[in-house]
């Protein structure tokens, strides 16, 4: 259903919704399908991003870049680690940045905002919620 949902909307909402201002986006999902729908929105909304497949490569990412990201979508469920282990490491090794739970399980969102998690978005959403909460919330990361 998040996947109906990402695919009727993406091209509506990307012709509707403008991006605010530059941001730098890191994306945490293992599903290829998700990454497609997602890039897809990110490019029509004219964010730049950059794409991580498991907890791990998040993290080098985020390490890699510190201070680049103004956002993170992070996905909880990934292979090698999960989302709420990626984003304690972060937190403790990286410039501060907001980072959004996107999961279809809300069991987990007591743990993601015990990581250190800034919202919690339980799947499926439609895009311009997504396009909502990115311009919300890193309008709210120290320049």
């Amino acid at each position: 259903m998040f996947i109906d949902n990402l695919i009727s909307c993406a091209f509506l909402s990307s012709t509707l919704c403008k991006k605010e201002k530059e941001v730098n986006i890191l994306i945490a999902e293992d599903n290829q399908i998700i990454q497609m729908l997602l890039s897809e929105l990110m490019s029509n909304w004219g964010y730049d991003f950059d794409m991580a497949s498991n907890g791990i490569e998040v993290v080098e990412f985020a390490q890699k870049n510190n201070g680049k990201y103004d956002f993170c979508l992070m996905d909880v469920e990934m292979p090698k680690m999960n989302g709420i282990e990626a984003t304690k490491i972060i937190r403790k090794t990286t410039n501060y940045f907001p980072i959004m739970a996107h999961t279809a399980n809300n069991d987990y969102k007591k743990a993601c905002f015990e990581a250190g998690m800034d919202d919690f978005a339980l799947k499926p959403y439609l895009p311009d919620d997504l396009f909502t909460k990115i311009n919300e919330l890193s309008a709210c990361r120290p320049e």
